[in-house]
C-alpha cells in the first residue's frame, strides 16, 4: 500500500522572479532619484543600482511559518540604500 502526504511546494523560479522583480520595478517608480539614474535591477542579489555609485537592497520579510513549510518565499521588502532615493522638495 503506498501512502501520501500533502506538501506545499515553493512558488517556481519564474512566479518567484516575477514577484520579485514587480516589488523592485514599484520601488523605482515611487523614488525619484532612483527612476531618474536607473543603472540596473539585478534579481539575482536583490539589488537596484542607480546614479554614480548608489543602489539601495531588498530582502524577504520574515514571518513565522508552520514547521516543514517550504514555500511560497516571503515577499521582498527594500531594505538599505547608500545614497537618498528622492531628490529634495
Amino acid at each position: 500500500m503506498l501512502l501520501t502526504s500533502q506538501s506545499f511546494a515553493a512558488l517556481p523560479p519564474e512566479y518567484q522572479n516575477e514577484k520579485d522583480l514587480k516589488v523592485m520595478i514599484d520601488f523605482t517608480l515611487k523614488h525619484s532619484k532612483v527612476i531618474s539614474n536607473l543603472k540596473k535591477i539585478d534579481l539575482e542579489s536583490k539589488t537596484i543600482f542607480f546614479d554614480a555609485d548608489c543602489y539601495a537592497v531588498f530582502g524577504r520579510k520574515h514571518s513565522k511559518k508552520p514547521e516543514g513549510w517550504v514555500g511560497p518565499a516571503d515577499p521582498l521588502e527594500f531594505k538599505k540604500s547608500n545614497c537618498e532615493i528622492d531628490y529634495p522638495e
